[in-house]
């Protein structure tokens, strides 16, 4: 049997953890809303989902084009889907080169974040070019940020 000192330390301690349990709540609904935004990432910038076939040995530019926001100075892509190494390179959307300074690798089957170009002035235009060089078409499926 408690005394009445005890059970009030108990019955602290009970509220104490429901309470917690209800912040975490609040931060997982919050958590959830933020994940199903289309407009902005966590880190502030917009995210698009991308995906389309890459050809045989060679390039595509996929036809989609993207305007940088103020919000994130990167862009940024996680493919979900890669069966296969390609090299990805952010081009200007009106064709007058290249807004990364280098193309950058993505091994096959790599899910992490690969950024693309850093440093981009805001409202630059582009569009996504993918080069591969395997004897095989495939498919690829991610998210980019920018």
């Amino acid at each position: 049997m408690l005394n009445t000192k005890e059970y009030f330390k108990q019955l602290d301690a009970t509220l104490a953890v429901k309470e917690v349990n209800n912040e975490i709540a609040a931060l997982d609904s919050l958590i959830e809303d933020i994940s199903e935004d289309k407009s902005a990432s966590v880190a502030g910038g917009a995210v698009s989902n991308i995906g389309g076939r890459i050809p045989r040995i060679g390039s595509t530019t996929f036809p989609t084009a993207y305007t940088t926001t103020k919000q994130f100075n990167d862009i940024s892509i996680r493919l979900t889907t890669n069966p296969y190494a390609l090299s990805v390179t952010a081009v200007r959307a009106d064709g007058r080169g290249n807004v990364s300074s280098y193309s950058r690798n993505i091994p096959a089957n790599y899910h992490g974040v690969v950024t693309v170009a850093a440093d981009v002035r805001d409202g630059t235009r582009f569009k996504l070019n993918f080069n591969a060089t395997t004897l095989n078409y495939f498919d690829i499926a991610g998210r980019i940020t920018y």
